[in-house]
């Protein structure tokens, strides 16, 4: 389980919530009528908080991810809340924090959803996924992977869609499911050769191979016992 919680942390430190961070100051309306020193400062909190996250400076960040969504409430800026609500939860991950984490994670999901960033809303569905396994909720993992999935197909994004599915291959398989996590290796797959990425092909057949060679392997009561 203390494996499990590093492997968590760092997907949701180092996943989904670095993705480039885009400030749109410039398209909000009710931005320009406040003083350029305020937006000014609005930027810098940002770029800050982006630094102490990416240096796993996680209580600081925290700090001044707080500051950024404050602001980004009293602007009405529901993109900028989101994101900032996400950075908060990874950082609480960071920290081994997952309770915390999810309880942020939880906030920005129906903000994504509202403002339709499709993109976003699948990444913390799976985050969330990824932080009820590091809790041993598999069955709740479950429920968030398999609403990225279609979001991902309807985005495009074939790369995301070949690990969510090998994911949940994954988690069927921990469960004791084989036969339903072949089901999602195998679209799985093909995916990930489609997309080119080698790695994530290597890793699904080894998954595929691993149930494989259980499902042949003879049960203890057909081995013949060793003569003495």
């Amino acid at each position: 389980m203390k494996k499990m919680k590093r492997i968590i942390s760092s997907v949701l430190v180092l996943g989904v919530f670095l993705t480039p961070l885009t400030v749109p100051v410039m398209v909000q309306p009710s931005w320009a009528q406040s003083q350029n020193a305020e937006v000014e400062r609005f930027k810098q909190l940002i770029d800050q908080a982006m630094q102490q996250t990416q240096q796993k400076q996680h209580r600081q960040a925290i700090e001044t991810w707080q500051q950024v969504l404050a602001i980004a409430r009293k602007f009405e800026a529901k993109g900028m809340e989101a994101r900032a609500l996400s950075f908060i939860a990874a950082n609480y991950a960071g920290i081994s924090q997952l309770q915390e984490a999810l309880k942020y994670l939880h906030q920005a999901l129906p903000i994504f959803r509202e403002v339709g960033e499709r993109d976003w809303e699948a990444g913390i569905l799976n985050t969330i996924g990824f932080t009820y396994l590091a809790i041993s909720q598999p069955q709740e993992a479950l429920k968030y992977y398999n609403q990225a999935l279609p979001i991902w197909r309807a985005v495009g994004d074939r790369a995301k869609e070949a690990d969510t599915l090998n994911i949940i291959g994954a988690v069927y398989n921990h469960i004791s499911q084989p036969q339903e996590a072949l089901k999602y290796y195998n679209q799985a797959l093909p995916i990930s050769r489609e997309v080119g990425d080698r790695a994530m092909e290597a890793l699904i057949l080894r998954n595929i191979d691993s149930i494989q060679n259980k499902s042949q392997s003879p049960s203890k009561s057909n081995i013949e016992p060793i003569p003495k």
